[in-house]
């Protein structure tokens, strides 16, 4: 619905244009299109403005037709503006294009993210470029597309967008589309290289992994992780997987099933040897040790937990984005895998600010007293997960309180400034009534 004083009506009014009958022109003579120009937005161009409009080039546009184009430029809600008049030359739109757009995620749909999709979207939709508005046409417009190409494949689906927080580890907000009807489901996974000795183990994943929920991006990458992990838990060191859905999807009133294919290439039973530290680490490898000490044995593979404690490790030291990647070698005659591990820090991340949300002002005070990262400092994963517990220690009081609350908390990075913010809620703990 177009907004209030969103669309501003010409200060010149459209039918003040001379008509042909008004100029003094041959009754033979080609009669001149009325020019339609755009500003303010050049990200788009004229032409994909135009098409966004809905307007024809005719020698005489109808005030109802301007009216109706800014308000679907106004409805797409990609402008917080939009304007027309005439002069001279035409007709013109100015556009104020709003400041906040969003990334598009597909939650649960059988579609492929990429360019051709997004040529596809671009084509329908001209001013789509990858970004979406809060709300709009054009977000409306993309999900009954999205239902019309599913529809195409046998799919009846219902499909939603909503703005969404927290879709990946980096938590960003996007205009997510999700199927809401009928469920979205894993279906049958056809395996392939799979030898007699691990024939059970794999079957045995397949049933755990059939039927649960499907996710775009998501779910063929975790069932490649998660074939990966059983025959690495087995001493496949080299094992290869290749996932890929198989179309096209499985569709009843009841669910949609999405199928796959997993071709699993073996290799041979390796034995671990060594794992080569860079000894030019900006954490030492005795630093490294200490936190895998810390690790309750047979908690898992042993090079699996040592890349957990050098991120652990850099991570309480403010690296956050550091990257950890281990680099085999094998000896094909020992069958021996020995591994060097490749560590890019990235920066470091800084203290910001910390809240306490659902607290007395008795107890905030007392947790503010309790806490000692200051503003600046590297920013310590660990002294935040281990806070609670800390600050119980030094007040009687506040632990008494603290022990009828459940405690949760945030970490908020802002990967463009490297600060980070951390909010702790309380919210009160059910009683217990028997």
């Amino acid at each position: 619905m177009i907004k209030p004083a969103a669309v501003i009506a010409a200060i010149l009014l459209l039918c003040s244009l001379p008509s042909p009958a008004q100029k003094k022109t041959s009754p033979s003579a080609p009669k001149k299109l009325q020019a339609i120009r755009f500003q303010g937005a050049p990200q788009y161009t004229q032409d994909e403005l135009l098409a966004a409009s809905g307007l024809k080039p005719a020698p005489r546009l109808a005030p109802s037709s301007v009216k109706a184009a800014a308000r679907q430029l106004n409805d797409t809600g990609l402008f917080a503006v939009v304007k027309f008049s005439t002069d001279s030359k035409g007709l013109l739109f100015t556009l104020t294009p709003i400041t906040q757009l969003y990334p598009m995620h597909l939650d649960n749909l059988p579609l492929k993210p990429g360019n051709p999709l997004d040529e596809k979207l671009h084509e329908r939709f001209p001013l789509y470029r990858g970004l979406l508005p809060a709300g709009g046409s054009m977000d409306d417009g993309i999900s009954q597309m999205f239902e019309e190409m599913l529809a195409a494949e046998g799919v009846k689906a219902t499909v939603k967008a909503a703005l969404t927080s927290g879709l990946t580890p980096q938590k960003i907000t996007a205009m997510n589309f999700s199927v809401t009807a009928p469920p979205v489901r894993i279906g049958r996974i056809q395996l392939a290289g799979v030898s007699a000795a691990m024939q059970a183990k794999a079957n045995a994943l397949v049933e755990a992994q059939t039927g649960n929920a499907f996710d775009t991006e998501n779910s063929a990458l975790g069932l490649k992780r998660a074939f990966e992990d059983l025959y690495q838990d087995q001493g496949y060191a080299a094992v290869q997987v290749d996932v890929s859905e198989v179309e096209p999807p499985v569709a009843s009133d009841q669910a949609v099933e999405i199928p796959f294919s997993v071709a699993i290439h073996e290799g041979a039973i390796y034995k671990l040897g060594s794992i080569s530290y860079p000894a030019d680490a900006l954490i030492s490898r005795a630093q490294v040790e200490q936190i895998l000490k810390k690790y309750p044995a047979g908690s898992g593979r042993p090079l699996d937990l040592f890349l957990l404690a050098v991120r652990d490790a850099f991570h309480a030291r403010g690296y956050l984005d550091c990257s950890v990647a281990p680099h085999a070698s094998f000896n094909e005659t020992t069958h021996i895998v020995n591994y060097s591990i490749e560590i890019d820090p990235g920066p470091v991340y800084q203290f910001a600010a910390v809240q306490f949300e659902g607290a007395p002002d008795a107890m905030i005070a007392k947790l503010k007293n309790a806490w000692k990262l200051a503003p600046g400092d590297a920013f310590d994963e660990s002294y935040v997960s281990g806070f609670a517990a800390r600050a119980q220690k030094q007040d009687r009081a506040l632990a008494k309180w603290m022990q009828s609350v459940i405690t949760t908390y945030d970490v908020k990075p802002d990967p463009d400034t490297h600060q980070v913010s951390v909010i702790f809620h309380f919210a009160k703990a059910a009683q217990n009534t028997h």
